[in-house]
Parts: C-alpha cells; structure tokens; sequence
C-alpha cells in the first residue's frame, strides 16, 4: 500500500504538517480572492447597462406617452402697460428677451408688472397635427395666448384665461391654463405667452396632446381626491374622539382640518371648478383667509390642551401665535399684492413655530396628560400645511401628495381612540 507523501512527511516531521496546512491556508485565500474579483466583475458587468446613458426618444414617441416640458423657453418682464403689438414692432425690446434657467421655476413680480414668455414650438410629425400650449400655474391672474407673424411683424390673439376670469370661460375644462394650436406638416410657429400676476408666477409650459393632458390631470386627480377624502375622514373621526372624550379642544382640531381641505381646494384648483365657477373674484381671498382660518384654529386647539398648566412664556407664544394668525386673516382688506404674499409667507412660518415651540415647551416642562401627544400633532399639522404650500406655489415635487397622505395617516394614529358607550 502507498503512504501518499504529504501524510508520510507529516509522520516522520511534525514540522512539515504546519507548513502543509500553510500551503493550504494560502491556497485557500488565493481561491478566496479570485471569488471576491470574480464577484467584483459580476457586479461591474451588471453595472454596466445603468452607467450607459440611455438615448432619449424622438420628440414625437414622447408627445404619444406624455404632455412634453417645454425647454430653450426665453422670458422678460416688462411694465404691465406694454402691449404684444409694443413688444414686437419694437426690436430693441424684442430682442431683450434672456434665457430662461432651470432654477427659474418661480418669478416674483408686482402690480405694476408682466411677464412674457417666447416659445418655439415646431410638428415633428410630417403631417398636420393639433396640439396643446398648457400653463400649470394655477395662482395666475391673467394669461394671454399669442402666435407670432415675423413677416408683418405683429402677433395674433389666440385666448385669455386666467383665476381671475370664470372657469366657464376656458377653452378647454382644465383646471390649467390651456390653448389649442393647429400646425401643417413640419410647420414651425413661435408664441407670445402673457402672464399677469400680483405676487408670484410660474414659468414652466408643456406641450401635449388632449388626451394626453386629460389623462394627466386625472392621474393628479386621484392623489388630490384622496388627500382630501383622507382630511374630511380625519374630520369626522376627530368629531368623534371630541364627543366620546367630551374634549371641545378636539373641535378646534377638527376645524384645523376642514380648513385645510379647504386651503387644498384652493391651491389645486377643485374648489374653483366645483365651488365656485362663476365667482372667480373669491380666488385672490380665499387662500388667505383659509390659512389664517388654518392657523386660528391651530392656536385655539393648542390653547385649550396646553395651557391648563403651563406658565407665562406658553401664554404668551400663544398669544403672539393667535396675532398673527388674525393678521393673516384679515390681509384681504388691508394688504394687496407682493405684500400679501409675504404676510402668507412670515405668518405661516411665525405661527407655527410658535406653535412647535409652545408644544415642546409645554410637553417637558408640566405633567399635563397627553402633552406629547399634543405636541405631535400640533408638529404633524405644522408639516402638512407647509408641505401643501410648497407643492402648489413652488411647483415643484410631485412625491408630497403621497408624504401628505402618510402625515395624515399618522395623525390619526396620534388621535386617542374614543372610548366605547
């Protein structure tokens, strides 16, 4: 019988074992790295579809998906006296128009201000097509269509919308701003868009067609719809819990909520087409006066539940908190324009600071039942009014209606149950 060698040098040199079991040792992390490298290149490889850009599609594949963004757009702002006639039958102050940026999604203007946006829009089909210009910018006063005709030169009025003219009055029953436009085949026109507004306006326009942009707005229409089911639900539960605990603070709450139904009506635009069609004078108030109906009824919830047992300092946070409120309340009949947005703007953020700061306070510094619960709540309702205002005036952020449902969705869970009869 033949010894294999390894084990007859391992009986005879004790020594050689260990530099066997070396030898194998390495051998092993050898075999260990050359898995790790190949492990290494497996993920490169799958890696390497992601780092390779992929090839936008043809303009005119995408207009059949979706309502395009429009790019390569150029802006000016001018007095609001200026005319499109003034504006292209002068060249010196046609040619002031400047690109427009990417980080330009919003522009502050005044009164005595207009903006105008020039859009280059070309058929990428090689027959007549008929498309949409849409402005998604609800806030906006007054906006103007125009098509330009360099060989006169002069421009062509195509419509006029806008919230402060009757929904009924639209082109198309968009709660948007819309204007259809025909093109021949490999047609190319340039448009004039005029765009009024006392405090902020947005600059972002897409090109769709109908379909495409009904097929949108419905989509839209279904996180809004929920949000705002979620918020009446939220009311009544609240109704309950303030019956069942016989808390009235509760009502206050439930208030809160309603008016923030009302302050998303408002912003997306349901509240005009379903509410009040024919009243379009309501529009430039009711924001205002349903924040400042928010922010009332915040500070009135935090009164009844925190102050039982707090001090001075809470008093008077209050009470700075319920000022501000009442003067964002009111700003309709003392205040106009760009000095009403910045009352929006320092209000909301004064009130519901004080509002964070009060509950904190008064969570950590008494042993009142229920102050952190309070305090959360208060914190939640802070998020969420500030979240719906971002995503409307800023434009921005597409994902808040779903962070909107799951702060609302806490807030009920931080609700105490009511107790069973």
């Amino acid at each position: 019988m033949t010894i294999p060698l390894f084990y007859y040098h391992a009986s005879i040199y004790p020594l050689k074992r260990v530099s066997h079991q070396a030898i194998c040792t390495s051998k092993l992390e050898n075999l260990n790295l050359l898995s790790l490298r190949a492990v290494w290149l497996y993920l490169a490889l799958l890696c390497l579809p992601c780092l390779a850009q992929e090839q936008p599609a043809p303009q005119a594949e995408q207009l059949l998906q979706q309502a395009l963004l429009l790019g390569n757009l150029q802006y000016q702002i001018t007095p609001a006296s200026t005319t499109a006639e003034q504006l292209v039958r002068d060249p010196a102050q046609f040619h002031s128009f400047r690109p427009l940026s990417g980080r330009q999604a919003t522009l502050r203007l005044n009164e005595q201000q207009v903006l105008w946006l020039l859009i280059k829009v070309s058929n990428p089909y090689p027959e007549s097509w008929q498309a949409m210009l849409y402005y998604p910018f609800l806030p906006a006063d007054r906006i103007s269509f125009y098509q330009l005709q360099p060989e006169i030169p002069s421009v062509k009025l195509l419509g006029k919308s806008g919230s402060l003219l009757p929904y009924s009055e639209r082109a198309l029953p968009l709660r948007g701003y819309s204007q259809p436009i025909q093109f021949k085949a490999n047609e190319q026109h340039s448009y004039l868009l005029q765009i009024q507004d006392a405090a902020l306006l947005g600059t972002q326009v897409k090109l769709g067609t109908l379909p495409i942009l009904m097929a949108e707005e419905q989509q839209q229409l279904v996180g809004e719809a929920l949000l705002t089911g979620a918020l009446l639900l939220l009311v009544i539960f609240t109704l309950a819990i303030a019956r069942a605990h016989r808390n009235p603070a509760y009502i206050s709450l439930a208030l809160f909520y309603l008016c923030f139904a009302l302050v998303l009506s408002v912003l997306n635009g349901l509240g005009f087409s379903l509410l009040w069609p024919t009243y379009p004078e309501l529009n430039p108030v009711l924001l205002y006066i349903s924040v400042g109906l928010c922010l009332l009824a915040l500070t009135h919830y935090c009164r009844l539940t925190l102050l039982r047992q707090s001090g001075s300092w809470a008093r008077l946070l209050n009470a700075l908190a319920t000022a501000s409120a009442l003067l964002l309340l009111f700003s309709p009949l003392y205040a106009d324009g760009e000095l009403k947005l910045k009352l929006l703007f320092s209000c909301v953020s004064l009130t519901l600071s004080l509002c964070i700061i009060q509950a904190l306070l008064v969570s950590l510094t008494t042993n009142l039942a229920g102050a952190p619960r309070y305090a959360l709540l208060s914190t939640l309702a802070t998020l969420c009014l500030l979240l719906v205002q971002a995503r409307h005036l800023a434009g921005f952020a597409d994902w808040l209606n779903p962070g909107l449902l799951l702060l609302v969705a806490i807030t009920a869970l931080a609700l105490p149950q009511p107790r069973p009869n």
